[in-house]
């Protein structure tokens, strides 16, 4: 049965979602299709992005079949991300997991609902990756790693083995994280930033070795 797929978002990253579903659809037709994307955004409607509508806002779920429906975020904002997902859990929603076809997964690799990864990602093995995380284009992320929740994986990232990578951190472009480290949820890793050893939660750290510069209070993400 094909799933109805409905985009998050209507920016950069929501294309890439489509672009992972055309993929995806390339490989083994009927498996998606694209009904359009939902926004938050009133200046994204009434347009088509790449041949898809935009629909509307949320209240667009309000009156559309449920039948064989499932969204995907595509928002790179981890603290938005989780947002909208309460929003969409909330309507009970259930969320696809998109795996491009140019990915390679062992199959000891575990992958949560909501889940996007791009071309070029590799993911060895004993690897755990939470709900709603992002892994863009040509990332690694080594043996044991374990990814939770709305993480957000940029291009480039290299995840050594044995790392844990708490909920919603965002690693930057080019970051790399060493081996048996773990950085606490909710932090923020600079691009081309080197985590050689542990980091706290709700941070900021940049450089080559990794030092925080910045600091939030707890729960800071749930006011973004």
């Amino acid at each position: 049965m094909t799933t109805r797929l409905v985009i998050l978002g209507a920016g950069g990253f929501a294309r890439e979602v489509l672009d992972v579903v055309d993929a995806i659809e390339a490989a083994a037709p009927s498996t998606f299709t694209v009904v359009g994307f939902v926004s938050e955004r009133e200046s994204d409607w009434n347009r088509t992005i790449h041949g898809v509508p935009v629909l509307g806002g949320f209240e667009w779920f309000e009156r559309a079949p449920r039948e064989g429906l499932h969204v995907v975020c595509g928002i790179g904002s981890p603290p938005v991300r989780k947002r909208l997902v309460a929003r969409c859990e909330a309507l009970g929603l259930p969320s696809a997991t998109l795996v491009h076809p140019r990915a390679v997964r062992t199959r000891w690799v575990e992958l949560g609902p909501g889940t996007v990864v791009t071309a070029g990602v590799v993911l060895t093995n004993d690897i755990r990756v939470g709900r709603h995380v992002h892994l863009n284009l040509n990332a690694t992320v080594g043996h044991d790693a374990v990814l939770e929740d709305f993480v957000t994986i940029a291009p480039g990232v290299n995840v050594s083995g044995n790392v844990h990578v708490g909920e919603g951190t965002d690693l930057g472009t080019g970051s790399a994280v060493l081996q048996n480290t773990t950085i606490g949820a909710w932090s923020v890793v600079g691009a081309g930033a080197v985590v050689h050893r542990n980091l706290p939660a709700n941070c900021t750290a940049v450089g080559v070795p990794a030092k925080v510069i910045k600091t939030r209070p707890p729960g800071w993400h749930e006011s973004v």
